[in-house]
């Protein structure tokens, strides 16, 4: 029933396949369009900024444990990083703190593109991601940081003791038995991704992209377990309700969406004020190879609704066009 839909997302961008689950109530269904067979479900994927709802729940979680520090320094959290003492940890998470970004600027661009297979280390993707700072004075507005979600990745292992990536197996992945969900830190010479394209690297980018490039941390998955994810937390199976209403408490962006939708963004959740299609909740990633999206409606029609999208190109803009169409379609059939 989406075929039409994916064949005509495919046509208007420099893309050749989509994969989607589409979660209602938990019942999951799996969908394919382009160069992208039903078979490839169960081929992994980076799902790049998705992860920052499970570095979000992560550090909810530790909240619950700790108490609240949402509001805390994080310069007294983390002293060796000389920013504002003002930047507090909900500000990393709703990307208000006025920290600065390694992903637009053009020298860590170049040397992702022309040195793909040779990352910088993480003390130098921070280093540069953040030597703009402050861009504003923290909490005055919003601009994407992550060299922000860097930090909370250091918060979230200074917490519990362990590893980022050990926490999230403990606390989210093993709890909701997501199978394919993992982190992932080297070159895919052995191919156990699905097949993608970047324009700018000459060759498979699984054999050229390390994802050490990624100072937040690298995460692969699959489009259901992503929806397993988000069901499972708005589903009060990972994070307290006090915890979700935090993490849905909205700032406004001034980030250009068709009327009446206005951008928002909560603690690692996208959303949109005033959307016409109900309340939902996501979030959208993007680097080497694929263009990811997740979008989560906790309550439409008494049901809850998950989808869950993969491009095998990198683009430029996230899927939001194609994700309406997708939801618009199961929800007339």
């Amino acid at each position: 029933m989406l075929t039409n839909a994916f064949h005509n997302y495919l046509q208007s961008v420099t893309a050749k396949g989509v994969l989607c689950a589409v979660s209602i109530d938990g019942v999951v269904q799996t969908f394919s369009g382009g160069s992208i067979t039903n078979e490839e479900h169960d081929t992994p994927f980076y799902i790049y900024s998705i992860s920052k709802t499970f570095t979000a729940v992560a550090t909810l979680l530790l909240c619950e444990q700790h108490g609240n520090f949402l509001d805390h320094s994080v310069q007294e959290l983390l002293p060796h990083y000389e920013i504002p003492n003002e930047v507090t940890v909900r500000q990393l998470l709703n990307h208000t703190s006025g920290l600065s970004d390694y992903f637009m600027q053009k020298d860590y661009q170049d040397a992702v593109h022309n040195h793909p297979t040779k990352p910088w280390s993480y003390e130098k993707l921070m280093q540069v991601g953040l030597r703009k700072t402050p861009l504003f004075p923290a909490g005055e507005t919003f601009s994407y940081s992550n060299p922000g979600y860097g930090m909370l990745k250091e918060i979230i292992e200074l917490k519990s003791g362990l590893t980022f990536y050990d926490y999230i197996d403990r606390v989210i992945i093993k709890p909701l038995g997501l199978t394919e969900t993992k982190p992932f830190t080297k070159l895919d010479l052995d191919h156990e991704l699905l097949a993608g394209s970047d324009p700018e690297m000459d060759g498979d980018f699984r054999e050229l992209y390390h994802p050490d490039w990624i100072a937040t941390g690298c995460v692969i998955s699959t489009v259901t377990e992503i929806t397993q994810f988000y069901q499972a937390l708005f589903s009060g199976n990972l994070v307290t309700q006090t915890s979700l209403s935090e993490m849905t408490e909205l700032i406004e962006l001034k980030f250009p969406l068709p009327t009446p939708r206005i951008a928002a963004y909560g603690l690692g959740l996208m959303s949109a004020i005033n959307d016409p299609s109900g309340v939902n909740f996501g979030h959208g990633g993007g680097g080497p190879g694929y263009t990811t999206y997740a979008r989560h409606y906790p309550d439409y029609d008494g049901k809850q609704i998950t989808i869950a999208l993969v491009v095998n190109a990198s683009l430029d803009r996230t899927p939001f066009e194609l994700a309406d169409e997708i939801f618009i379609k199961i929800t007339k059939d």
